[in-house]
């Protein structure tokens, strides 16, 4: 996936669906993932690109946006801050954490279930913008698709403007040295 003009690119799961949202002065990039057993909820990968407050938006640091994330998630019923860390993502600041909370499944319906959902987000900020890079999927299935979100955030990577026409293939494997090999001598025969 490579977004042209915030200059970002990730793989994602050939399979999974792709919807691109821009409303309410953000981007998103949403991948919809397989739907749960119950068949009520899809997981989902997705990454946010919200304007900083020098670009028209709501904060200005990313511990801002980070506490307004979490205290709004408080209010969800059966809310718990898992773990959190601060540490660096695509050589930038950045913040990992995980949460869960409760959520009626299926929506909309006369008697949902409370049903445990797991998110796990990394959030980080790069000029205007902060980024956010998000997955969730009910309890059950969370830790099978895991590796999918952490195969998206190891992929992930800034482009410098322009780069995206000059995408260059970087193997994944080590490469294997060519060594020098000696060739015999020609032998030389002698007419007697």
């Amino acid at each position: 996936m490579l977004d042209k003009v915030l200059d970002f690119s990730f793989l994602y799961p050939g399979s999974w669906e792709v919807r691109e949202i821009e409303e309410r002065g953000y981007s998103e990039v949403f991948i919809i993932g397989p739907r749960n057993k119950d068949d009520t909820y899809s997981l989902s990968l997705s990454v946010s690109v919200i304007p900083r407050r020098e670009a028209g938006g709501e904060f200005d640091t990313l511990d801002e946006l980070v506490k307004h994330y979490l205290s709004e998630d408080k209010g969800s019923p059966g809310f718990k801050e898992i773990s959190g860390v601060e540490g660096t993502f695509a050589s930038l600041e950045a913040v990992e954490f995980v949460i869960s909370y409760a959520m009626p499944l299926p929506l909309n319906a006369v008697e949902p279930k409370a049903t445990t959902i797991l998110e796990r987000r990394i959030a980080t900020a790069r000029g205007p913008y902060f980024y956010e890079l998000a997955y969730g999927a009910v309890e059950e299935d969370y830790y099978a698709f895991l590796d999918a979100f952490r195969h998206v955030a190891r992929t992930f990577e800034f482009h410098e403007e322009g780069a995206a026409e000059k995408l260059e293939f970087r193997p994944l494997v080590t490469l294997t040295p060519t060594l020098a090999i000696r060739e015999r001598p020609t032998e030389y025969e002698t007419d007697t």
